[in-house]
């Protein structure tokens, strides 16, 4: 595999923190270009000459809504932002009627704590069962899903990539199964959207959300939600809060607004299939030669769930477990020393990539790994 493609390279040259830090981390929260902090010094000097109006505002709402849509292959007019995930999520839980439903199907194991955490919350407040996905070594198994699905399903909640050990959950088939039983499958894409493709309509996703600083989409304070047209998804032009005796509308933040379109439009210029390819082909070169030194590297038993995460170590059961191998605690400490930047997950080292990585970041954490096992 060539070091990065003719699209890819350029733009790796945006993000100058990549000059600071070996940076591996998309696992947790991604870079953002060197344009954006341009974009919002236009959009400060704009609202300080008094020239920056409510058609401006729109205009890039509406520009991020159609940049995030053709990322998820969905429309413009289905797309909403908020100022958090939580606000995005109490729109997903107000198009459901959990009142003639009895159950939530969850997989806190492999999800976001406080994305599990809201539907725990909604299963009790609602006094709703909630459902569990068991998982095995081998991978995210639907099996284990179909037997949970019935009737009175109201929800499914899954990340399209799991929190812990870098899965990347088989969508199209949960999705067919959700579809089937008409039940909504809600799709948590915080660390995934913008780095891999995801077709809302091909792998039947009713909901997704995205957390913005998660995929170097934006900033945090920013979230991105989908909601299927059938379930009630058109989106007004503003996001609407409603106050008690104040019925207009209130618009997003205007400088996370600005970070979230510049963002976007980097990603678009190159397209996410593009950047998949890239972020997937150096996980892959980094679990190959991590493996060769003999590294217990992550690999689910089921095809097609590898990622652009690259976990290594035995994962525990706890998403927030500490390193407890004394061989990857070295190799952690290590890790920091040489300045490079990575996730602690679940008992294991996460490494992620995107578009501004380089085949060179794999094989600096490959040296630094020699290094470990040599010391």
């Amino acid at each position: 595999m060539s070091d990065d493609s003719l699209l890819i390279r350029p733009l790796s040259d945006l993000f100058p923190a990549t000059s600071r830090w070996i940076y591996v981390d998309a696992a947790s929260s991604g870079l953002l270009p060197e344009t954006a902090r341009e974009r919002v010094s236009g959009v400060l000097e704009a609202q300080l000459l008094a020239s920056f109006g409510e058609n401006h505002a729109l205009s890039m709402l509406q520009s991020c809504r159609e940049f995030f849509a053709r990322l998820i292959r969905a429309t413009a007019t289905d797309i909403q932002l908020f100022s958090s995930s939580a606000g995005a999520l109490d729109a997903v839980a107000a198009r459901l009627d959990l009142r003639h439903c009895s159950n939530l199907v969850l997989c806190t194991a492999l999800s976001r704590p406080s994305f599990a955490a809201y539907w725990r919350e909604q299963a009790r407040r609602h006094s709703l069962e909630l459902r569990e996905v068991a998982i095995d070594a081998d991978g995210f198994a639907v099996a284990h899903l179909k037997v949970l699905v019935d009737g009175g399903t109201a929800l499914v909640a899954l990340p399209a990539v799991s929190h812990a050990r870098g899965w990347r959950l088989p969508l199209a088939d949960i999705g067919s199964l959700c579809r089937a039983r008409n039940v909504f499958f809600l799709v948590d894409g915080s660390a995934s959207v913008g780095i891999l493709g995801i077709d809302v309509l091909r792998e039947g996703i009713n909901g997704l959300i995205v957390a913005a600083d998660g995929n170097a989409l934006g900033v945090h304070g920013s979230a991105f939600l989908f909601v299927d047209e059938t379930w009630g998804g058109a989106a007004d032009p503003f996001l609407r809060r409603r106050r008690p005796r104040d019925r207009r509308p209130e618009m997003p933040h205007l400088l996370s607004l600005a970070v979230a379109q510049e963002a976007l439009r980097v990603i678009d210029g190159c397209s996410v299939a593009e950047v998949e390819r890239h972020a997937l082909g150096l996980a892959e070169r980094l679990r190959t030669a991590l493996e060769e030194l003999g590294m217990p590297v992550e690999r689910p038993g089921i095809g097609g769930q590898l990622s652009h995460v690259a976990a290594v170590g035995e994962a525990a059961g706890e998403i927030d477990s500490a390193l407890l191998d004394h061989g990857l605690l070295k190799f952690g400490e290590q890790l920091a020393s040489g300045r490079v930047r990575f996730t602690v997950r679940g008992g294991q080292l996460q490494f992620g990539f995107h578009l501004y990585n380089r085949l060179r970041d794999v094989m600096d954490v490959r040296r630094i790994a020699a290094q470990s096992l040599a010391a």
